[in-house]
C-alpha cells in the first residue's frame, strides 16, 4: 500500500481516502491478483506494471475526439491507435475497479447507458463501430459540457463524487470553432469547483495526441507547460514524438511503456516531467527498471523474448507506423533489437524474485 499511500499525498486525495481507508486493501488485494497478469500480458516489468494500481484510486473518464480528421487523415490510423488507447485503459482499469470507465464523445451523443461501466475491448468495439468522425474539434466547450458538468460536478452537488476521477482526452488536432483559452478555462473550472469541497487533486486531466499533426503537439506542449494550469494536467504526445525526445535523453521508450506514461502521467510526477522541455537528462539516482532511468540502469530498454520488433499480441498494431532508426520496428542501433540484453530476466528485464508485489 506504500504507492497508495505516496499517491493520496502527492494528489491531496485525503477526502476520499482518510488514514486507514479501509478501500485501500480492497485495492491492493485486487491487484495482487491482477497486476502479474498485466506485467506478462503487457510484456513490462513487475516494477513497472506495480505503478498501475495508483489507477484503483480514481474513476476514469474517456474523453474522445471524433473529429473528421481522425478518420480523413493518416489513412484512418489515428482510429487504430485511439482504439488500442481504449483497450488498454478499459482493461487495466477494471482490474482495479469492477465500474469499469465513462465514454464521451467530442461531437457525437450517444445514450448515457451505453457510455457507462465500459469494461471490455468487445464493449468498446461495439460502441466505436457506430462512431461517424466528422465535424470539429470543440474540446473545452465539450469538455465543460459533457465531463465536467456532465459527470464530475453532477455527482459532487448529488454528493455521489465518492472517488477523484482522472479524464482522458485523446485528441488529433487543436482546439477549433472556440475561443483559444476555453480548455484551459475549462480546467481552471473544474479544478477550482470540486476543489472547494475536496481539496486540489479531486479531478486531473490527462491530454493525449494521436496522430502527426504539429498543431496539435504545439498546442498540448504549449499547455502542459501552462504556468496556471500546467501542474494541474499532464500532456502526452504521440508515440514517436514522445520516443524521439526520450532517446535524445538516452531511454528507449516502448510503446507499452508510452501508454503507460499516458495512464499515469497526471497523477504520478514521475511520469509527468518526463516529456516537458524544461526537464533535465534523467536523473542519475532513478531505480534499476524504472521509467526515466539512465541507460546503465534501465533494464527494460531491450526488448524481451520475440522482441518489440515481433508482431503485437492479439493482432493489435502498436502506435506508429514509421518508427525512427533504433526505435520500436526500425533497424538495431547500438545492440538494441538484439536478442539476450544485459544479465536478468529474459531479454534483460530485472529479475522479479518470484513474482513480489509491493504496495
Amino acid at each position: 500500500k506504500n504507492l497508495l499511500n505516496k499517491c493520496i499525498q502527492e494528489n491531496r486525495l485525503q477526502a476520499f481516502y482518510p488514514p486507514n481507508s479501509p478501500q485501500l486493501d480492497q485495492i491492493a488485494n485486487k491487484a495482487v491478483q491482477s497486476i502479474p497478469q498485466l506485467a506478462q500480458r503487457w510484456r513490462i516489468p513487475m516494477e513497472v506494471a506495480n505503478e498501475l494500481v495508483q489507477l484503483g484510486l480514481y474513476d476514469i473518464v474517456i474523453f474522445i475526439d471524433d473529429s473528421g480528421s481522425m478518420a480523413f487523415e493518416e489513412g484512418g490510423e489515428r482510429i487504430k491507435d485511439l482504439r488500442l488507447i481504449l483497450d488498454r485503459v478499459a482493461s487495466t482499469a477494471t482490474n482495479f475497479d469492477e465500474d469499469g470507465i465513462s465514454i464521451r464523445f467530442m461531437n457525437a451523443n450517444y445514450p448515457q447507458n451505453v457510455l457507462e461501466n465500459i469494461r471490455s475491448e468487445q464493449q468498446i468495439g461495439q460502441l466505436m463501430e457506430t462512431v461517424q468522425y466528422k465535424g470539429l474539434t470543440p474540446m473545452g466547450t465539450e469538455l465543460r459540457k459533457k465531463v465536467v458538468d456532465g459527470i464530475i460536478l453532477s455527482k459532487v452537488r448529488d454528493r455521489r463524487y465518492t472517488k477523484p476521477h482522472l479524464v482522458i482526452c485523446i485528441t488529433d488536432g487543436q482546439p477549433a470553432g472556440e475561443a483559444q483559452n476555453t480548455v484551459t478555462d475549462t480546467i481552471k473550472y473544474a479544478v477550482n469547483e470540486v476543489g472547494r469541497q475536496f481539496g486540489g487533486g479531486g479531478v486531473a486531466f490527462q491530454f493525449a495526441q494521436v496522430g502527426n499533426d504539429q498543431k496539435a503537439r504545439e498546442f498540448l506542449a504549449k499547455l502542459d507547460e501552462d504556468p496556471v494550469v500546467g501542474n494541474m494536467i499532464d500532456c502526452t504526445s504521440n508515440y514517436e514524438n514522445e520516443s524521439e525526445e526520450l532517446r535524445q535523453r538516452g531511454v528507449d521508450l516502448t510503446p507499452d511503456l508510452w501508454l503507460i506514461k499516458l495512464m499515469l502521467g497526471a497523477i504520478d510526477r514521475s511520469y509527468d516531467s518526463k516529456d516537458e522541455s524544461g526537464a533535465n537528462a534523467p536523473p542519475a539516482h532513478a531505480p534499476q527498471g524504472q521509467y526515466g532511468a539512465p541507460p546503465g540502469q534501465q533494464q527494460y530498454g531491450a526488448p524481451p523474448q520475440q522482441g518489440y520488433g515481433g508482431p503485437p499480441p492479439q493482432g493489435q498494431q502498436y502506435p506508429g507506423q514509421g518508427p525512427p532508426p533504433g526505435q520500436y520496428g526500425g533497424q538495431p542501433q547500438q545492440g538494441y533489437g538484439r536478442g539476450g540484453g544485459p544479465p536478468g530476466g529474459p531479454g534483460g528485464y530485472p529479475q522479479q524474485g518470484g513474482g513480489n508485489v509491493r504496495y
